[in-house]
């Protein structure tokens, strides 16, 4: 009987002697998969708000262009058409992105606009500049 308790208690000291030897071990494994985890996080974020700000983007200037292309008067609702789709792309957007009306005229309306999406990891170069050019037909009752 003395020999098993001996053995069992030579088994448990070098238990503590190899659990004292791996004190800290899951720290490092742990840190380096949250930062891991943390930065596809946030690749995913900044995939996601730029698919969501082109596409608005997108859309407010094929709505412009429509509502010039439409209008009676030869560009006569410019200001006002990129007046709505400043006021539609709210506070963010309508500061961050620039129009640029290239040609306007009784054939049709071409309008590029520019704008910049909030950068969620840095050091992806090009990601938050996104720029489109939309041409639509002028369209003219004879």
């Amino acid at each position: 009987m003395s020999t098993l308790k001996s053995t069992a208690s030579a088994r448990r000291r070098r238990g503590a002697e190899l659990a004292l030897s791996d004190a800290g071990i899951g720290i490092f494994g742990t840190v380096f998969g949250f930062l891991i985890f943390m930065v596809l996080l946030l690749f995913a974020v900044q995939v996601v708000i730029r698919l969501y700000a082109t596409s608005t983007l997108t859309e407010v200037a094929i709505r412009a262009a429509q509502t010039v292309a439409q209008s009676p008067l030869l560009g006569g609702d410019v200001a006002q058409a990129e007046a709505a789709a400043r006021r539609s792309l709210g506070s963010f957007g309508a500061s961050h992105t620039v129009f640029a009306w290239e040609r306007v005229d009784s054939q049709d309306v071409v309008l590029r606009v520019r704008a910049s999406t909030p950068e969620f990891l840095p050091g992806l170069p090009g990601w938050s500049a996104i720029s489109r050019t939309v041409t639509v037909k002028t369209e003219q009752f004879r």
